[in-house]
Order: structure tokens, then sequence, then C-alpha cells
């Protein structure tokens, strides 16, 4: 399959999609399917400057390379600052959240074809990773 880049940050015949529906834990976000495969996806996401991901956690595991801004990436109980071409792991059941304080962002994301649904903290597990690093109050 192949996939022609236009420009802007857009792909030929690559829509956007919904990134979650009636759901209120998440501002700005853009969701973008670029390669549907068989066992493996690849997406481009887009958070506007004062927007961010959910704060979730799941089974599998992301890979994410940044390509435009620079911004905050939560992973666990630590925190991030990434700009363009920067690359993370988010291991399985790893609390995380993308957040574009200062600017838009976006960026690749890696995943698995078959995945379980994204489950959110709940109030204990959002009040442990405050515990182990108090600046998370700022992001969460």
């Amino acid at each position: 399959m192949f996939v022609k880049y236009l420009k802007n940050f857009r792909w030929e015949n690559v829509f956007e999609k919904p990134y979650k529906t009636q759901d209120n834990s998440f501002f700005n976000v853009k969701r973008f399917e670029i390669i549907k495969g068989k066992d493996i996806e690849l997406r481009y996401f887009e958070i506007e400057k004062g927007g961010y991901s959910s704060l979730e956690k799941h089974e599998h595991e992301h890979i994410v390379i940044f390509i435009k801004g620079r911004g905050l990436v939560l992973i666990g109980s630590e925190i991030f600052q990434f700009e363009p071409f920067d690359i993370i792991h988010i291991p399985s059941w790893t609390p995380h959240r993308f957040i574009a304080n200062n600017e838009d962002i976006g960026f690749f994301c890696v995943v698995t074809s078959k995945r379980d649904k994204p489950q959110k903290l709940s109030k204990k597990e959002i009040e442990e990773l405050i515990e182990k690093n108090p600046r998370l109050k700022e992001i969460i």
C-alpha cells in the first residue's frame, strides 16, 4: 500500500475520524487512520494548542513518533517534553496523556490492529500517580 503525502500533515484519501465519542476526558484532538493492516495500524493525531488527550491505560503498547510542535507527554508518573522526531514507547497498562500546552502538536502512533479498549484511571490510581510526582497535579 502507498499513501501519498499532500501537505500540511495531510495524506491522500485519509480523513479525520472521531477521537472518542461521548467522553469529556480530552480536548481538541483529531485522529486519522493512515494505514489499517491486518495486524498493525499507523495513525496520526493532532492536538490543538491548549488541548490534551484522555488520561488512559490499556493492555496494548504504543510506539509514538512526534512530527509537529513541542509539548508534554505523561508516561506513568513521569512528564517528558518532546519536540519533532522524538520517539517514545508506552508499555502495556502504563497511564499516558499527550498535552499541547503552547502550540499545536502532531504525532504518528503505531499500534496492533487487534487491541483492547482504553480504560480511564480510577480516582485512587490518579492519587497514587500524584503522590509519586506532585507536578502531575498541573496536567491531570
